[in-house]
């Protein structure tokens, strides 16, 4: 079992992370003086009342409630669970997840491939220099030198590679990372042998597989490396971490068939071309594009296996359509490849090319009236029916409701009739898919636990000075929660103050939540309300702590906010020292140290 996340590292995630760009990628946010705000993709309203903070690192609905931090927002807006939330941020911004184990330290097993792989691309590219038919094979491709650096393309000779490593790595490792196999009598063999290799890489640069790619004759013309520990096909893109590092703000990638197409879209000036590994395009394919990307244009040839992709992967991206995410479909002409297309034509025909892609909507008109010519009653009945179910599959209820309009248009059918059979259609489904969603929705991690007792910490009030209450309980509760607020929504400002210490060292719930916030206060030299609130994950209190943190304060000119808590803590200080004071006297006799804590909390109320 994978061991707990460190604090540390999430709040080091947190610092790397900006919340506005996570919820852009799925939510349409415009400019609203110092925030962002959008309708709110939790519940349906025509008018804006979610709002992200950048300052804050938090997200806050004024109408539904729903409030949070980057990894709350992946969690509610994705349906994922905590660790599953933290290694998508990680990935976005090139961290690998760091794991404790209880039980001591864990064994690097991955180490040790990643140094195999990195050493076999370094020998791959010394080989290509060496190899001139390898060399004149690229150049006649259009692949130039710096190109070939770009993305070290090396080539695998016939052997040498095992000789080469086997000082540094035992013959397992080797295995293991997909560099070898073993033969029938349990020798070993390269696995890469004359072919030009493309080194993959994962999101922080490592090599974590090959493809390579013959040049004589023969069979299988690719060669992928293997499964492993490292390497998983259904989840890896090539030409991914290049496309990061040539621009500087990427919103959009272009899915391609293979290796050679993004290499040549490169050398040709277009870097945003990536290509799955030899494997028709899959969910996980489209997680893990979603996860850099929010607008995709999918590449297939024009005759008819590339329209049969084509519908394979519109019936995988369908399910996966949400909130701002794009997908068009690219038909090249037939005969042609991005590849043998751009170094024919160049780069701007190829530009030219892609602003004729169609939406994924078109795409299944087009795709499904192939199959169902819509000319006849009969025709327009099977392509209703056909429609209905691959419609049924999405996700987004407004995509639904658009992509049955669209069908209805084509198959002259009243759209509330497709609706109705869309509700038929999916009626088993959603039911399946709810209970599903609430099984993983009770493994998201740390989620707080019915409220038995009443909270400490009440709703926050602007001027706690001053204020009456019915009860000295609720009137704890009501300064707590002013306290607190005001602490999680503004930590730049100074909070290390003697009377909060003291309040902090007092016994009880809220007191050890102020230690815990000032603790965190003193270890980062930037804090912000995101870092602080995922503190508190585990805590009993956390959707209280949120609230708190979204509250509406009112605390009038500029500088009265600290004042305000200060004011609080104060009569939260006074109240706990009267409290001890009467336990202390109500004791009897009293030894040294209570003596001493009786004269200091004196001296306190004297103060």
């Amino acid at each position: 079992m994978a061991g707990r996340i460190p604090q540390a590292f999430i709040d080091e995630l947190l610092e790397r992370t900006d919340i506005v760009e996570v919820v852009r990628r799925r939510v349409s946010l415009k400019k609203a003086g110092s925030e962002y705000a959008a309708c709110c993709p939790f519940h349906g309203e025509k008018t804006p009342s979610f709002y992200v903070s950048p300052q804050k690192q938090f997200y806050h609905c004024f109408g539904c409630g729903v409030h949070g931090t980057a990894i709350g927002f992946l969690m509610d807006y994705e349906n994922l669970a905590f660790p599953e939330a933290v290694e998508q941020l990680a990935e976005q911004a090139g961290l690998e997840v760091p794991r404790e184990n209880d039980d001591g330290p864990r064994q690097d097993t991955t180490g040790p491939l990643y140094a195999a792989l990195e050493a076999a691309a370094d020998y791959y590219v010394r080989q290509l220099r060496e190899t001139p038919r390898a060399v004149d094979y690229l150049k006649n491709r259009g692949i130039d030198g710096a190109t070939a650096r770009d993305f070290r393309l090396g080539w695998a000779p016939k052997s040498g590679l095992l000789q080469t490593l086997s000082e540094r790595f035992s013959p397992q490792q080797l295995v293991d990372a997909g560099l070898a196999a073993r033969r029938d009598n349990g020798d070993l063999r390269e696995r890469f042998r004359a072919r030009i290799m493309f080194p993959i890489r994962d999101r922080r640069g490592r090599v974590t597989g090959f493809g390579g790619r013959l040049i004589d004759d023969g069979e299988p013309k690719y060669l992928n490396s293997p499964e492993s520990t490292v390497f998983h096909k259904g989840q890896t893109i090539y030409g991914l971490f290049e496309a990061r590092r040539a621009q500087t703000r990427l919103d959009h990638l272009v899915v391609v068939e293979g290796y050679m197409d993004v290499v040549a879209l490169a050398r040709s000036g277009y870097h945003r071309a990536v290509a799955c590994m030899g494997t028709a395009l899959g969910r996980s394919h489209f997680d893990v594009l979603f996860r850099q990307v929010g607008h995709l244009t999918l590449c297939f040839d024009g005759d008819a296996a590339g329209r049969r992709a084509a519908s394979r992967a519109l019936e995988q991206a369908l399910p996966v359509m949400q909130g701002m995410r794009e997908v068009r479909f690219l038909f090249l002409p037939e005969g042609d490849d991005p590849d043998s297309l751009v170094r024919r034509e160049g780069l701007a025909a190829w530009e030219r090319l892609l602003e004729q892609a169609l939406p994924l909507s078109e795409a299944l008109v087009r795709l499904l009236r192939e199959e169902h010519p819509t000319e006849t009653a009969e025709g327009r009945t099977h392509f209703a029916h056909a429609a209905v179910r691959r419609i049924a599959t999405a996700r987004d209820p407004l995509f639904r409701e658009l992509l049955c309009e669209r069908v209805a248009e084509e198959s002259h059918l009243p759209r509330e009739r497709l609706e109705e059979q869309l509700q038929t259609e999916t009626a088993s489904g959603s039911a399946s898919y709810a209970a599903a969603g609430a099984a993983g929705r009770a493994t998201t991690g740390p989620a707080s636990p019915p409220e038995e007792t009443p909270s400490p910490y009440g709703p926050p009030v602007s001027r706690p000075r001053g204020e009456s209450a019915p009860s000295s309980g609720r009137r704890s509760t009501t300064l707590w929660a002013a306290l607190l607020a005001r602490i999680l929504q503004h930590p730049e400002l100074d909070w290390d103050t003697p009377a909060l210490r003291e309040l902090a060292a007092a016994s009880g719930e809220a007191s050890g939540t102020l230690g815990r916030l000032l603790e965190a206060l003193g270890e980062q030299p930037r804090p912000d309300t995101a870092r602080l609130l995922e503190r508190f994950r585990q805590h009993p209190r956390f959707e209280r702590l949120l609230s708190l943190a979204s509250a509406e304060l009112h605390d009038g000119e500029d500088g009265m906010t600290r004042q305000v808590a200060l004011d609080a803590a104060d009569q939260l200080l006074r109240r706990h020292c009267r409290e001890r004071i009467r336990e202390l006297t109500a004791s009897g006799s009293l030894d040294t140290e209570q003596r001493d804590e009786l004269a200091r909390l004196t001296s306190i109320l004297q103060g």
